[in-house]
This record gives structure tokens, sequence and C-alpha cells, in this order.
């Protein structure tokens, strides 16, 4: 599992979960300076596997990726 803080909200995410989300957002990276930022960071996340605070712009991409699925 690995933790996210979304604005102060608590969210935990499979690894597997992390990794299609990483590929979402890498695969939109070209049209979105925001998603290219979340895909680093998930791809940070998932290397590191310690708890990870998003800023209000990652969050909301974050949070569409999740909304949309898979």
């Amino acid at each position: 599992m690995i933790e996210f803080d979304l604005n102060g909200r608590r969210l935990a995410l499979e690894e597997a979960v992390v990794r299609d989300l990483r590929d979402r957002a890498q695969a939109g990276a070209g049209s979105s300076s925001t998603l290219n930022d979340l895909a680093v960071i998930l791809a940070r996340a998932l290397s590191e596997k310690k708890p990870v605070t998003l800023r209000r712009a990652e969050s909301r991409a974050l949070e569409r990726l999740l909304a949309r699925g898979t």
C-alpha cells in the first residue's frame, strides 16, 4: 500500500492501482504538465514506498484519474 495526503485527506492505494494511475498520467502527460508532474510523483512513490503529499493541482488530477477508473 502507498499512502497519499490529498489536501489533508489520507488515501491508501495498492501498488497495482498506483502503477495503473502512473501509466494513465504518463499517457496524458503530453497535453498536461500537471499529469506529467503526477506521473513523476507516482513513479517516485512506487520506488520509495513512503507517504506522499500532493499539491492541490496534482490532488485534483489524481482524483480525476480515480473517478474515470480503468
